[in-house]
C-alpha cells in the first residue's frame, strides 16, 4: 500500500508529539506560577496554614498578594489589609494591631525563589476533582514559602488538566503536620475592609 506524503509527515508528527515526555517539575511550577499570576487564591484550608506555630485552621480564605488576606473559619475571623486590620469577636468587627494576626503579608519573592526550588517530582497518575474535572497528582519537595503553604515537607499537589491551575496542595511538615489547601478558581478572591 502506498502512503501519500502529507498523510506519511502527519503520522511522524504525532507519534513524534506522542513520544515526547512531560516534564512533572515544569508542571507543578506552571501551576504555581497560574497562582502567582492570578494574583492570589481563593479556597478551603486546613491545618497550620500560616506556618509552624500558628493556630490550626478550618474554613475559607482569600488572598491577594501581597497584603491582603481574609480568613473565615470557626474559631478566628480575621481581615488584614494595607489601610488595617481587624479581627471579628461574637459577631462584631474589631480594629487591631496587625502583629496580633497569624499572617499580614506574602513575601512575593520569597514565594518565587521556593516555586524555582521544587525538586523531586513525581507524576503519581491521575484522579477526579469536584471542582475541575481530571486532574494530574503530583508528589514532590520544594524549600521555602509556597503560595498559600509552607514548603519544608512531602508535598502533593492535584493539577486541573483543563487549565493547568491547582485544585488541591497537601503538605506534610517534618513534624508531621498537614496543611490542605482546595482551591476555588470560580470566583476572584476578594478581600473588603469590614463594614
Amino acid at each position: 500500500m502506498k502512503m501519500s506524503a502529507p498523510l506519511f509527515a502527519l503520522l511522524l508528527i504525532g507519534t513524534a508529539s506522542a513520544a515526547v515526555p512531560t516534564d512533572p517539575g515544569a508542571e507543578v511550577r506552571k501551576a504555581f506560577d497560574e497562582v502567582m499570576a492570578a494574583g492570589g487564591f481563593r479556597g478551603q484550608v486546613e491545618g497550620n496554614v500560616f506556618g509552624p506555630g500558628t493556630p490550626r485552621v478550618k474554613g475559607e480564605i482569600d488572598a491577594l498578594f501581597p497584603d491582603r488576606i481574609h480568613l473565615r473559619s470557626d474559631d478566628l475571623e480575621f481581615i488584614v489589609m494595607p489601610q488595617g486590620a481587624w479581627v471579628s469577636a461574637f459577631g462584631y468587627w474589631t480594629s487591631t494591631d496587625r502583629s496580633m494576626l497569624p499572617a499580614t503579608e506574602f513575601d512575593v519573592a520569597e514565594m518565587r525563589k521556593s516555586i524555582a526550588s521544587i525538586r523531586e517530582v513525581e507524576k503519581q497518575g491521575h484522579a477526579k476533582s469536584g471542582r475541575c474535572g481530571d486532574v494530574g497528582v503530583y508528589r514532590f519537595r520544594a524549600t521555602g514559602q509556597l503560595p498559600g503553604i509552607d514548603a519544608d515537607g512531602d508535598i502533593r499537589m492535584w493539577i486541573c488538566a483543563s487549565n493547568g491551575k491547582p485544585a488541591r496542595i497537601e503538605a506534610t511538615s517534618s513534624d508531621k503536620e498537614r496543611v490542605t489547601i482546595d482551591f476555588d478558581w470560580s470566583r476572584h478572591p476578594l478581600v473588603e475592609a469590614p463594614r
